[in-house]
């Protein structure tokens, strides 16, 4: 049987209600998506327009930085120490570096780096501006490394040679601790304020005035912008900034003297290994102005060739400088080392003791080479004593039982007596020097004694430990600077003086912008008799035959004032000092020197001294032959 429906009737599209609304669905996305479309453009054309048209600036012209060359090191007399060379240096655009990996291997093995660290380099620099040259080697030869690189330059894109200016030292080693060197900005130093204006990749001074007053050296760098093509390659100059050198600097340096004490410590080394002190490898000289606090020379051995930093230092070079074998030749023994100062230091507690009224220039103290403090017996380095010697003679002879005396009644004063007078002379604190990391050595008081002793017992000042100050012994240390500076307060009657190493900076065409003024710290306020008893004393050590220095300086044609020391520093040897000033009525240099282990005083320490006074008075060699030790 079959069924019919009946026939549906089919509405014209125009008619049917679903179909409307799904075109003007579809008609509305149109709209919003046509909306989106034109603010989209609008906004790149008109809001982004300037960023948009920056980034296409960035894929056309490339910015090159002009290093400045840096401001010239003078001595006081216009001898150049340091001054700067052209040179090539080879660095990387990561902006263009292409295929990295494969480019930077090459280049690994051109510039004869590990690709480990070139790679670590360039990553580095893509984070904090790729649009910088990151430099992978410095003071790079012309043939053949450069003149392959430009042979195959397809072969390195991203890669740039450019020219540099880098340190040159024509003199070596000399004044090295003096001058510093030159390195690559570290990240640290990024942090630091004086640096704020700097990148990563830029050159600043490290160590010695370099670093004191890079911001002087240090010019402003210029720049050049040049249109490149798609490849990066060089289509048009289109704007140079010239860069500004930086200003030059004059330093207090004598180089005719600071070559002679150079040569002396060398000497006085040879003279320690022929005494049997054959241990003695290192030693220091600081002669000073006593007027001015002028540095005229100062040297530290063993010592290094600054040129070794340029272009970077190789792994080889770095290790031999840090090898314990060289002595640390790095180190400032001059204002970073720490000694005690043995019999130097008699001058300044004298002065102290005379100062508070404990004893007068003609107090006695009976010396059998012998003397007992808290049940311990000490001895005097004259194991056979000097008999009654007042205070004048004590110094001449540098009489140990003397200063044993004299610790005894420092000990029975209120308060640190002793200590806050020899810190006036600028001892347990930085003097100020232009060099940076001074070392501020230590003058030991109760407060001291109780922070750091290690234990109960070890904490408790005792009247020891002011018998053992007294002979520049026990905890106190002080670097050759200070007591530089403490002899030059003696010779100018009372002037603590702040010494320094700069005398002018001229800009380039060499006027004159900056002068160094004398600059005093402090004043010791000691009557005149006391100025009178410590001249006689230190007159009496070069010129009287019982003085401790009297064969050192025996024939010499000026007058010279100073002090033996022979510092006990276990386990070592005795180290060697001998600080002398002259000429005496009216003294013009202060000149401390110091051999490590290398002995006494008297017969290492002084030759040395007397070698320096010879160059500055222009007296030629004066005859120096064989010396007895005596302290």
């Amino acid at each position: 049987m079959v069924y019919l429906e009946p026939a549906k009737k089919h509405r014209p599209p125009s008619e049917d209600p679903s179909t409307g609304i799904r075109l003007g669905v579809f008609l509305g996305i149109v709209v919003v998506l046509f909306g989106i479309i034109v603010f989209r453009l609008w906004f790149l054309q008109v809001l982004s327009g300037d960023h948009y048209v920056s980034l296409a600036n960035d894929n056309r012209v490339r910015t090159v930085s002009l290093e400045a060359p840096r401001g010239v090191v003078k001595d006081r007399d216009g001898e150049v120490l340091v001054e700067n060379r052209a040179g090539l240096s080879v660095g990387v655009l990561p902006m263009d570096l292409k295929n990295g990996s494969d480019v930077l291997a090459r280049l690994a093995g051109v510039l004869d780096v590990p690709y480990e660290d070139i790679k670590a380099k360039v990553d580095k620099a893509k984070q904090q501006d790729p649009y910088r040259v990151v430099v992978l080697a410095e003071d790079v030869s012309e043939t053949p490394t450069v003149a392959y690189l430009k042979e195959h330059s397809l072969e390195f894109p991203g890669v740039r040679v450019q020219k540099s200016y880098l340190r040159s030292y024509p003199r070596g080693p000399f004044a090295a601790h003096i001058l510093g060197y030159v390195g690559e900005i570290s990240e640290d130093e990024l942090n630091e304020e004086r640096f704020r204006t700097l990148s990563a990749g830029a050159q600043v001074g490290k160590g010695g005035v370099e670093s004191s007053y890079d911001s002087f050296l240090r010019g402003i760098d210029g720049r050049r912008q040049i249109e490149v093509d798609a490849d990066g390659r060089p289509k048009q100059l289109l704007e140079t900034d010239n860069p500004i050198p930086g200003n030059n600097l004059i330093l207090t340096i004598d180089s005719q003297l600071q070559e002679a004490a150079e040569q002396a410590i060398v000497e006085g080394i040879e003279r320690a290994h022929a005494g049997d002190f054959e241990e003695a490898d290192a030693g220091v000289v600081v002669a000073m102005d006593p007027r001015t606090g002028e540095i005229m020379a100062m040297t530290s051995y063993p010592d290094y060739d600054p040129s070794v930093w340029v272009g970077g230092i190789s792994e080889k070079n770095y290790e031999m400088l840090n090898d314990p074998a060289a002595k640390n030749p790095l180190f400032n023994r001059a204002a970073n080392g720490l000694y005690p100062a043995a019999s130097t230091f008699k001058t300044f507690v004298a002065a102290t003791a005379l100062r508070e009224g404990l004893v007068g220039w003609d107090t006695l103290a009976n010396c059998t080479g012998r003397y007992t403090v808290s049940d311990q017996m000490l001895r005097c380095w004259n194991i056979d004593g000097h008999g009654e010697v007042n205070l004048v003679e004590a110094i001449m002879e540098s009489c140990d039982v003397f200063f044993y005396q004299l610790g005894e009644i420092f000990f029975q004063q209120e308060g640190p007596v002793l200590q806050e007078g020899v810190r006036r002379f600028g001892f347990g604190q930085t003097s100020g020097i232009d060099l940076p990391g001074e070392s501020r050595g230590r003058v030991p008081d109760k407060d001291w004694k109780r922070q750091f002793g290690e234990t109960d017992e070890l904490k408790i000042w005792t009247p020891g430990d002011d018998v053992n100050l007294c002979i520049g012994q026990g905890y106190l240390l002080v670097t050759p600077l200070q007591l530089a500076v403490a002899y030059s307060a003696v010779a100018n009657k009372g002037k603590v003086l702040v010494p320094h190493l700069g005398r002018q900076i001229t800009d380039p065409s060499g006027s004159i912008i900056h002068e160094f003024q004398t600059e005093v710290r402090g004043e010791l306020d000691l009557a005149g008799d006391t100025y009178a008893a410590l001249y006689k004393g230190l007159e009496m050590v070069t010129s009287d035959p019982l003085g401790t220095a009297h064969e050192a300086w025996k024939g010499f044609p000026i007058a010279v004032a100073g002090k033996t020391g022979t510092a006990e520093k276990l386990p070592d040897d005795d180290y060697a000092w001998f600080v002398g000033y002259a000429p005496i009525d009216n003294p013009e240099i202060v000149v401390v020197a110091l051999i490590e282990k290398g002995g006494h005083g008297s017969n290492v320490a002084a030759p040395v001294v007397r070698r320096v006074m010879e160059a500055y008075f222009r007296t030629g060699d004066t005859g120096l032959g064989d010396i007895e030790a005596t302290e």
